[in-house]
C-alpha cells in the first residue's frame, strides 16, 4: 500500500523573512517571561498583559518562592532573598542540634517543614533565578530577538530590576503594581491611579506630620509610568466569547435576568465580618423579585463568619445558587453570561473584571473601605462604571458605560516604548 502524502501545513509566515522585520530578525520580539510570586491575583495580571501582546502562546513562567511552614509564616514582610538566608540558617542550626543532641532525643523537636509542604524543596518549582534568565536573553537574542519581561508583586521586584540591570540590551521589564522605589530599574510600570492617593493633599491630612516622609510613593509618576483605574486581568472579549460558548449548557436556560455576586474576603484597608453579609443578604432579597436567578460566588478566602450568613439566609432559596469551591470553577461563566453583578468592595481584581464587560455593576460595602480602596471606589462611582447596591434597585434595569480597558492600554503603550526602541512585537 502506497503512503498517503499529506500536504504541507500552512505557512504562518507573513511572507516576509523575520531578518527583513523591522532591520532584523533581532528586533522582532516573540516571546516574554513572567515572573510570579505563586498568588493568583498577581499572576494573573501578567498573563493578561501577555496576551495582550499577543505572546500568550509563547512565554515562560518563573516564580519567586518563599520559604513555608513554621516561623516562616511570620517572616513575610522580610525581603525575599534576606529570608531565605535567614531560613538556611535556621535549618542548618537545626540539622546541628539534631546531630548534638542524638537521634532519641530529636523527636523532641518539632521539625522544619520544607518548602511547600513536602520533602521536595524548591527543585519541584520552577524558581526565578536572575541567571538563568539573563544567560538565555544574552545567548538566544540574535536568533529569537528581545525578550518582555513582565512581574507583579513585593517578592518579584530585585528578580526583575536585576535582569533589567544585567541584560539591559536584550530585555524590556515590565513591572506591575508600584515597586515603592527606584522606578528607574524598570522599562515600564504599570500600577494602578489610585497607588499615588498618597499624594493628594486628602491622604496626607490622615497622616502624622512625622509619618509622611515614610508613606510611598513621595514622587509623581515619571513619565515610563502607566496609570491604569484597575487591575490587569485576562478578560476580553475574545475570552467571553469563548466562555458563552463553553458554558451555554448550563446558564442559556436560566430565568433572566441573571444576577451574579461575587464575594471576596476582608483585607487591611476594606474589613467586614458578618454585618456586612447579613447586609447583602438583606438586600439581595429586597431585589429578589426583580432577579430571575442569582448565583453567588464565594472566594477560598472568604471567611467562614461571612459564608455562614449567605448559606443561612438564601441557602433554600429556590431562585439562588451558591458555589463554594466546586470544580469546574464557574467564573468565566458568570462574567459571559451574568446580566448584572454585585461585588464586595474589598477587591479591585474582581471589580476590574466585572467593569470590562460593560454590564451594570453593584458594589456593596464602599463605606467598610479606606485609604487607597476608597480612592478607588471613588473613582469608579465618579465615571459612572459603578453604583452602590442599596436593596432598593431594579435589576431588570440595565445601563452601561464605556468598559474598563486597561489591559489593551497598557499594551498599547508597551508597543509605543517597543517602537522608540526600534522593536517590534510579532504579528
Amino acid at each position: 500500500m502506497r503512503p498517503i502524502l499529506l500536504p504541507d501545513p500552512p505557512s504562518l509566515s507573513t511572507g516576509v523573512p523575520d531578518i527583513f522585520e523591522q532591520g532584523g530578525a533581532q528586533n522582532v520580539v516573540r516571546r516574554a517571561v513572567i515572573i510570579g510570586n505563586g498568588f493568583p491575583g498577581s499572576e494573573n495580571q501578567c498573563i493578561g498583559l501577555v496576551r495582550a501582546l499577543g505572546l500568550a502562546d509563547n512565554h515562560l513562567l518563573y516564580r519567586v518562592t518563599r520559604p513555608k511552614g513554621g516561623i516562616n509564616e511570620w517572616l513575610h514582610w522580610l525581603p525575599v532573598g534576606f529570608h531565605k538566608k535567614l531560613d538556611f540558617i535556621l535549618r542548618h542550626i537545626y540539622l546541628y542540634s539534631r546531630l548534638m543532641l542524638g537521634s532519641k532525643q530529636s523527636k523532641y523537636i518539632s521539625s522544619v517543614p520544607s518548602e511547600n509542604g513536602g520533602n521536595v524543596g524548591l527543585a519541584s518549582i520552577l524558581e526565578a533565578d536572575v541567571k538563568s534568565i539573563v544567560n538565555m536573553a544574552r545567548q538566544t537574542y540574535e536568533k529569537d530577538g528581545p525578550l518582555v519581561v513582565i512581574a507583579c508583586g513585593r517578592d518579584t521586584i530585585s528578580i526583575a530590576s536585576s535582569i533589567r540591570r544585567l541584560a539591559s540590551e536584550n530585555v524590556f521589564v515590565v513591572q506591575i503594581q508600584h515597586p515603592r522605589s527606584h522606578l528607574n530599574r524598570f522599562d515600564m510600570v504599570i500600577t494602578p491611579r489610585h497607588d499615588y492617593y498618597p499624594l493628594t493633599l486628602e491622604a496626607q491630612e490622615q497622616v502624622p506630620r512625622f509619618m509622611r516622609s515614610w508613606i510611598t510613593p513621595r514622587e509623581p509618576p515619571q513619565d515610563h509610568v502607566v496609570l491604569t483605574t484597575g487591575a490587569l486581568h485576562q478578560i476580553d472579549y475574545a475570552s467571553l466569547r469563548k466562555a458563552a460558548s463553553a458554558w451555554h449548557d448550563e446558564f442559556a436556560a436560566l430565568p433572566k435576568p441573571l444576577v451574579v455576586v461575587n464575594i471576596g474576603w476582608p483585607r487591611s484597608s476594606c474589613r467586614y465580618g458578618a454585618d456586612l453579609a447579613k447586609q447583602l443578604t438583606d438586600s439581595l432579597l429586597n431585589v429578589l423579585a426583580t432577579c430571575g436567578s442569582v448565583r453567588i460566588a464565594l472566594s477560598y478566602k472568604t471567611p467562614a463568619k461571612v459564608s455562614r450568613v449567605i448559606f443561612k439566609e438564601l441557602g433554600d432559596n429556590p431562585k439562588v445558587y451558591i458555589w463554594n469551591g466546586q470544580e469546574p470553577d464557574p467564573y468565566m461563566g458568570h462574567l459571559a453570561w451574568g446580566d448584572a453583578f454585585v461585588v464586595t468592595a474589598d477587591s479591585v481584581s474582581l471589580i476590574s473584571e466585572a467593569c470590562s464587560t460593560g454590564k451594570p455593576v453593584y458594589v456593596v460595602g464602599a463605606d467598610h473601605c479606606k485609604w487607597k480602596i476608597a480612592e478607588f471606589q471613588k473613582t469608579l462611582r465618579e465615571r459612572g462604571v459603578v453604583r452602590s447596591f442599596t436593596g432598593f434597585e431594579d435589576m431588570s434595569e440595565s445601563w452601561s458605560y464605556p468598559p474598563l480597558n486597561d489591559t489593551a492600554e497598557a499594551a498599547t503603550r508597551i508597543r509605543r516604548e517597543l517602537a522608540a526602541r526600534g522593536w517590534s512585537l510579532r504579528s
